[in-house]
């Protein structure tokens, strides 16, 4: 007997909620969570897994079991082709599909149209999940509309890329288009569709998690191995700021053969606040990279151990993130 099972999965905390008045950071939030809606039962189209993930630009794949790494394969190949029933073979757990998932959406932000909420199904003696039915945000709602949102979101990146390509070594590309997502991009708490890469790029109004898929996604296109970050801000700076929510996420990328820190929309709020540019928060090693703790995960990624390609050393002057003051 087959049973429909309600995922409820775990609030994986993306996003930096703020209550009050900052010299550095803005208002509101929102928090990255998964929900379940109890649609469908069943799949269409079963799916083999087949794609190639090269742990250079897809870190979280190779921290799955090898069973969780055939349900991310199987995901993602079925919510790639707009798939929204997909039938999974192998007899994985929940577990299996539940982490698989989650590390699918922090690999990937170009499956921007998928929603964090899915349910799935599963044989009632053994456990075994037998199709998982996702859920696509309402500009994706038909195949119609996925197909014009791909053609606005590529329109919008491929701007970018293109701009970017003027540019010689990496850490130049990458401060173009830490600028040019950050000049179109606006910090907004009750942005919809925040936790996508769209947000950022279509509808220029987001929170952290946008900000960070958005670069992450154009980096990738780009060549240039950039990871999504999940973790915390420190609580003081947090309370000093009028807050009481810590989750944050930030952006993890390779320039060379060094690791560094980037938070696009930290240096954002910066700049709102200066009303000017500023790059604090641009390349930093994890010891130089204040108030930022990663979680979950992210503990895994790379460590970033040189501050040699921030923008001070190498563009000139900014405020450094041991000058920043946090004020009410």
């Amino acid at each position: 007997m087959i049973k429909r099972f309600t995922a409820l999965l775990m609030t994986v905390a993306l996003a930096l909620t703020m209550s009050g008045c900052s010299i550095l950071f803005p208002k509101g939030s929102s928090l990255y969570s998964y929900e379940a809606t109890g649609k469908g039962n069943g799949g269409k189209k079963a799916y083999t897994g087949t794609t190639v993930f090269d742990p250079s630009y897809y870190p979280y794949y190779r921290m799955l079991s090898p069973s969780a790494q055939d349900a991310y394969s199987m995901i993602y190949d079925g919510i790639a082709a707009g798939e929204t029933n997909i039938k999974l073979a192998g007899g994985m757990s929940a577990d299996d599909v539940k982490e698989a998932f989650n590390m699918v959406l922090l690999d990937h932000p170009e499956l921007f149209w998928v929603r964090t909420d899915f349910n799935y199904s599963y044989v009632e003696v053994t456990g075994a999940v037998t199709s998982a039915q996702f859920n696509f945000y309402d500009f994706a709602s038909t195949p119609e509309k996925l197909a014009k949102a791909k053609r606005d979101f590529e329109s919008a990146a491929g701007a970018i890329i293109t701009g970017a390509k003027r540019y010689n070594t990496a850490v130049e590309k990458e401060l173009y288009v830490h600028d040019a997502i950050n000049n179109s991009c606006e910090y907004d708490s009750n942005a919809q569709y925040s936790q996508s890469a769209y947000s950022a790029l279509v509808t220029h109004r987001s929170v952290c998690a946008g900000y960070a898929r958005a670069f992450q996604y154009i980096m990738q296109k780009s060549g240039i191995p950039c990871f999504y970050c999940m973790g915390s801000a420190d609580e003081v700076a947090v309370a000093a700021a009028g807050g009481t929510e810590t989750s944050h996420s930030w952006n993890i990328v390779r320039t060379g053969h060094t690791y560094c820190n980037i938070d696009c929309m930290w240096d954002d709020s910066v700049s709102n606040a200066y009303g000017r540019n500023q790059y604090p928060f641009f390349n930093l090693s994890d010891k130089e990279f204040l108030y930022h703790t990663r979680t979950g995960q992210s503990v895994n990624l790379p460590a970033c151990n040189d501050d040699s390609q921030s923008y001070s050393k190498l563009f000139g002057k900014t405020v450094e993130v041991k000058d920043l003051v946090f004020k009410k």
